[in-house]
């Protein structure tokens, strides 16, 4: 089983703990030495035993080992009394079920091999696990506080509002740095046509506001009024011209139809 720190985990599995070739801890009096090596592929000098369930914490401390690999029952006691600086990781290997020695030809060996059967199909093996393995008061609360305060909040993002507003602040400062060349550039060549209040700073400041809003500078002798527009339409229609009735077809003259102009001005924008 997996051991590593808890509030600031080094480890994400066993894949990369051989490519960086870190250094695990093992009880070296059981078989999981070999199955790290033989199994799990871990290097021989990367393997250091440690001598027993107490001296964990120490290798730890002392960077010794970047994770330990434990039995089971050994996990559980370990964890419970170190909860708030280490967790155990998946995934879990286990192996075949419970061994027991006996005299060979032992009578009770098939007997005790159903009763234990049996208390694993009851759920009792599952009940004296959660009693004599049960967490401590201070390892519940410490959960109940990790689910509490694990949460997202606003510093969970600010790589996200880093980026945001460094992005809209040079595309601001883009804008803002053309609109003022373009402004400057029409301002010199409108500077003849200046008025001495034009060129004070509350008149500056009016022209540029001016600007921003409208597109355009204003200049003293600029019209109000912009030029007519080119696009006129005209329309001719032909009239028949009235006769008074006593008036005799040889008394009528032809007359040339009249002409009627209609001319659209659009309006014009005042400056």
């Amino acid at each position: 089983m997996l051991t590593v720190r808890r509030l600031q985990p080094n480890v994400t599995d066993i894949e990369w703990l051989k490519r960086n070739s870190l250094k695990v801890g093992c009880d070296g009096d059981s078989f999981v030495r070999n199955y790290l090596r033989n199994v799990l592929g871990f290097e021989p000098e990367n393997i250091k035993n440690v001598s027993s369930e107490y001296s964990y914490e120490g290798e730890f401390d002392s960077a010794n080992i970047s994770a330990a690999f434990l039995e089971l029952p050994y996990e559980k006691v370990f964890i419970s009394h170190h909860c708030k600086r280490y967790s155990a990781t998946t995934p879990t290997y286990r192996f075949g079920g419970l061994g027991f020695v006996f005299q060979k030809g032992s009578p009770i060996a098939p007997d005790f091999s159903k009763a234990i059967l049996k208390l694993s199909e009851d759920g009792e093996l599952k009940r004296l696990e959660e009693k004599w393995f049960a967490p401590s008061r201070e390892c519940l609360s410490n959960a109940t506080d990790n689910d509490i305060t694990g949460s997202l909040s606003l510093q969970n993002f600010w790589g996200i509002y880093v980026i945001t507003g460094a992005t809209s602040t040079i595309c601001f400062l883009l804008f803002l740095f053309q609109l003022l060349k373009n402004y400057y550039k029409q301002e010199v060549e409108d500077r003849g046509n200046a008025t001495p209040s034009d060129k004070s700073v509350w008149g500056k400041t009016v022209a540029l506001a001016r600007y921003i809003y409208h597109g355009e500078t204003v200049t003293p002798g600029e019209s109000p009024i912009s030029d007519p527009s080119p696009d006129i339409h005209e329309w001719n229609s032909s009239n028949l011209e009235l006769s008074n009735p006593e008036d005799t077809p040889e008394n009528l003259q032809p007359s040339p139809p009249a002409e009627i102009e209609v001319v659209n001005i659009p309006d014009s924008d005042t400056q």
